[in-house]
């Protein structure tokens, strides 16, 4: 059933719309895209990078 109602709203969306949405969607498919290739290259800078966020996060706390 979920096939049938994207095919009605998909038919409603003007020729316009839907390449608004379709550009949407290459951009996310192309962000998703870059940062799966970043974390290939180099795992521990994602790692790095999250450890850090939830340091600063933790200290925040820490201080209230």
């Amino acid at each position: 059933k979920p096939n049938k109602s994207k095919k009605k709203v998909e038919a409603n969306l003007t020729r316009e719309e839907e390449l608004e949405r379709e550009n949407e969607l290459l951009k996310l498919e192309n962000a998703y895209l870059k940062k799966l290739r970043a974390f290939r290259e180099n795992p521990n800078a994602f790692h790095e990078k999250h450890r850090q966020k939830w340091h600063s996060h933790s200290k925040r706390k820490d201080t209230d």
